[in-house]
C-alpha cells in the first residue's frame, strides 16, 4: 500500500507502527507489576492504549476487548469537557461515567495527554476494572441494582493531577466512598505509572523521528487497517442478515428473557449493525451504553475477519452502528448498567455471530460461556480485622467449538475477556479469608457436537472465621450457550449458597446475600456450545473424552449415540456405527442451525432454530 502523502517509504511507516504497538505492552507490564488488587495483577482485567491527539485509537495492548471500542468515546468525553486549550503537560485525567464515554463504574480510565514542543500529539490511556468502587454492595458488581446511583462512585471528566499537582480534595472524596481505599489508590497509581511510561516513550519517538514523520506514519497505519478491513467485508455477500439472542433476565424481572436483536446490512465494503429491534432498557442492571455496544460490535467483527489486521481506528471506518437511545443496548441515564459491560456485551457478540454464521460458517464459533462469572463478596478479614471486598471471575469459562476444533476449556473468560486469566487458588486463599474445596473441570459441560464445546469450571469455597456478603451478576444460567450447525448447547451455569442447614440461596443475579461461616459457595460457569452433528464426532476423540472424564458414559450414549462396554469403558465401534445410522434419521440434526433446547443442558427448554428459519 502506498502512502497518500509523505516523504518516507512504506517500510519506514511499518517499522514505526510496530514500535508504537510495543508501547502499550510495556505500559501493561508496568501496570501489572505495580498494582494492588488481584483483579489487576492476576486476572489482568485492564487495557492500555495510545490514542491520537484527536482521541482516535492508534494501538493497544489487546487487553480486554470489551474496553477497546469505548476508549475513543472516553477520550471524546474528556476533550469535549475540557477543550484542547485546557489540557497541559503534567495533567492526569480520570473518568468512569458510562453517560457518556464509559462502560460501567468499576472501569476507571486514566488518560495522560502527551505533548511535543508544546503541542498535544497523543493520549496514553490505562483502563482497568477496580475490585471496588463503592455502591450498595461490596465488589460493586451486584445483579439487583435499579439505578446507576446504587452502583458506585460516578466520576465525570476530572483532573486528578493538574499540571503535575495532585488534586487532593478529589482524591480524598473518592477514597472516602470506597470500601478498600488502599487498593483503590494503589491501583490508580499503577495506572498513572503505566500512562507515564507511555508518555515518555511517545516523546522519545517524536524527538527521534520528528512530528511530520510520526503523523505520516499514523495516517498510513490507519489507512492500511481500513483498506484491509474493507477487503475482508467485501468478501461477505451483500445483503441483510438478522438474528436475536437472549439474556436470562435483567436481575429484577427474573421470569422475562431480554432480547438482543441485530440486522446486519452489507453493501460492498461497508457494514451496518442495526440494533433497533432489541428490547427497551430494563429495570435491572442488564443495560449497556454505547461504549459497551461499540466495543462488542467491533470485537465480533474482529472475530470473523483476518486477525492480523492491526487494530486501530482505521478498522472502525467501514462500520456504522444504529441503536436508538432507550434500548437495553443503549440505555438512558440513570439506568443501572454494571452487568451490561460483561453479560450483555457477550450476548451482542453471540447475536452478531448468529447473524453472519450462514455466510461464514468456517469462521464462527458456537456460543462461549456468555458470562464473565462475576462474583462479589465483602466482609472483615479475621486475620487482620480489616475490611476486604472483591470482584473476581472465580470459575473459569469455556469457549464454543469451531468448524475444525473443539472449544477452549476453562479459559480466562468469554470472547470479551481478551487476555484475562483466573486467580490461582493459592493466591486467592492467601489474600482473602476463604478455603477452596474444589476447583476443576465440569464433566459434560461442553456442548456435544462433531466438535465439542469447551468444558467449564466449578469452584467450591467457604468463608473461614467470618460471615460475609455475597452476590454477582451471571447469565446463561437459564438459557444455555447455543450450539450451532447441529451442535448442542453447553451446560447452563449455576451459582448458589449452600447453607449449613441444607437450604439453598441462588445467586445467579443477586446482591447482599448473607454467607455465614459453615456455608458453602458453589460457582459453576456455563459450558461452550458444540459445532456440528454429535453423531459425526470422531470415535477416537469420543473415546479419549470418556477416558479423561470430559464426557460421561451416560452422555456418550445419550448425546453421541455410542455403545460402550461398562467394564472396559471401550466404545463398540461396529455397534456405535449402527446406532448412529438409526439415530441420524430420527434426530435430523443436520437441519438444525441453533440449539438452546435439550435438557439437561438447558435448565428449561428454550428454542431450536432450523436451517431454513429466519431469526429476528
Amino acid at each position: 500500500m502506498k502512502a497518500k502523502t509523505g516523504t518516507k517509504d512504506v517500510f519506514t511507516y511499518e517499522v514505526l507502527r510496530s514500535l508504537l504497538e510495543s508501547i502499550p505492552r510495556e505500559m501493561a507490564e508496568v501496570l501489572r507489576r505495580t498494582s494492588y488488587h488481584p483483579i489487576f495483577n492476576e486476572v489482568l482485567d485492564f487495557s492500555t492504549a495510545l490514542l491520537t491527539g484527536k482521541g482516535e485509537l492508534m494501538t493497544s495492548s489487546q487487553g480486554v476487548t470489551v474496553h477497546l471500542g469505548a476508549l475513543e468515546l472516553c477520550a471524546r468525553a474528556i476533550i469535549n469537557h475540557f477543550g484542547f486549550e485546557n489540557l497541559h503537560q503534567g495533567d492526569v485525567l480520570i473518568h468512569n461515567n458510562p453517560f457518556p464515554g464509559g462502560t460501567h463504574l468499576p472501569d476507571i480510565d486514566i488518560l495522560v495527554p502527551v505533548f511535543h514542543k508544546g503541542k498535544l500529539v497523543f493520549f496514553a490511556v490505562a483502563r482497568g476494572h477496580h475490585g471496588e468502587i463503592g455502591g450498595m454492595h461490596p465488589g460493586s458488581f451486584a445483579g439487583d441494582t435499579t439505578s446507576i446511583f446504587q452502583e458506585g462512585v460516578r466520576i465525570p471528566p476530572t483532573k486528578l493531577f493538574d499540571a503535575g499537582k495532585l488534586n487532593e480534595g478529589f482524591r480524598n472524596l473518592l477514597l472516602a466512598n470506597v470500601r478498600v481505599p488502599t487498593f483503590t489508590w494503589g491501583d490508580l497509581q499503577a495506572q498513572i505509572a503505566a500512562c507515564h511510561i507511555g508518555e515518555k516513550r511517545m516523546q522519545e519517538m517524536f524527538e527521534k523521528y520528528g512530528a511530520a514523520t510520526m503523523n505520516e506514519s499514523m495516517d498510513w497505519a490507519m489507512d492500511y487497517s481500513e483498506q484491509r478491513m474493507r477487503a475482508e467485508i467485501d468478501k461477505f455477500p451483500d445483503g441483510e442478515y438478522t438474528f436475536a439472542d437472549y439474556l436470562d433476565n435483567d436481575g429484577i424481572d427474573k421470569d422475562r428473557p431480554v432480547k438482543i436483536s441485530v440486522k446486519i446490512t452489507i453493501k460492498g465494503s461497508n457494514i451496518t449493525f442495526d440494533f433497533s429491534k432489541s428490547d427497551p432498557q430494563t429495570k435491572g442492571p442488564a443495560n449497556c451504553v454505547m461504549g459497551n455496544l461499540t466495543s462488542a460490535t467491533y470485537c465480533a467483527l474482529f472475530n470473523l475477519t483476518d486477525p492480523t489486521i492491526p487494530g486501530n481506528h482505521g478498522c472502525y471506518r467501514p462500520v456504522t452502528i444504529i441503536a436508538p437511545e432507550g434500548l437495553v443496548v443503549n440505555a438512558k441515564f440513570p439506568a443501572p448498567v454494571v452487568s451490561g459491560n460483561t453479560e450483555t456485551t457477550s450476548r451482542i457478540i453471540d447475536t452478531i455471530t448468529g447473524a453472519l454464521a450462514r455466510i461464514v460458517p468456517e469462521r464462527v464459533t458456537a456460543s462461549d460461556s456468555g458470562t464473565a462469572t462475576a462474583h462479589i463478596a465483602g466482609g472483615f478479614d479475621p486475620r487482620t480485622g480489616e475490611y476486604y471486598a472483591w470482584y473476581l471471575g472465580a470459575d473459569p469459562c469455556a469457549w464454543g467449538a469451531r468448524a475444525t476444533k473443539d472449544g477452549f476449556q476453562c479459559a480466562g473468560g468469554p470472547r470479551i475477556g481478551g487476555h484475562v486469566s483466573q486467580v490461582p487458588m493459592e493466591v486467592f486463599e492467601s489474600r482473602y479469608p476463604f478455603f477452596v474445596e474444589e476447583y476443576g473441570y465440569v464433566t459434560d459441560s461442553g456442548g456435544p457436537g462433531r466438535f465439542r464445546g469447551g468444558l467449564s469450571g466449578v469452584t467450591v469455597m467457604r468463608p473461614v472465621g467470618h460471615d460475609c456478603e455475597v452476590g454477582g451478576a451471571n447469565d446463561r444460567c437459564e438459557i444455555p450457550p447455543y450450539g450451532i450447525f447441529g451442535g448442542m448447547p453447553g451446560l447452563h451455569g449455576e451459582n448458589k449458597i449452600i447453607h449449613k442447614d441444607g437450604t439453598v440461596t441462588m445467586i445467579n443475579r443477586a446482591g447482599g446475600e448473607n454467607c455465614k461461616e459453615g456455608d458453602i459457595l458453589y460457582f459453576r460457569a456455563p459450558g461452550g456450545g458444540g459445532y456440528g452433528d454429535p453423531l459425526d464426532r470422531d470415535l477416537d476423540y469420543l473415546q479419549r473424552d470418556v477416558e479423561n472424564g470430559y464426557v460421561s458414559v451416560e452422555s456418550a450414549r445419550r448425546d453421541y449415540g455410542a455403545v460402550i462396554d461398562m467394564k472396559t469403558l471401550k466404545i463398540d465401534r461396529a455397534a456405535t456405527e449402527a446406532s448412529r445410522k438409526k439415530l441420524k434419521a430420527q434426530w435430523k440434526r443436520d437441519q438444525i442451525f441453533i440449539d438452546q433446547k435439550p435438557k439437561p443442558f438447558a435448565k428449561r427448554e428454550f428454542r431450536i432454530v432450523r436451517m431454513d428459519e429466519k431469526v429476528e
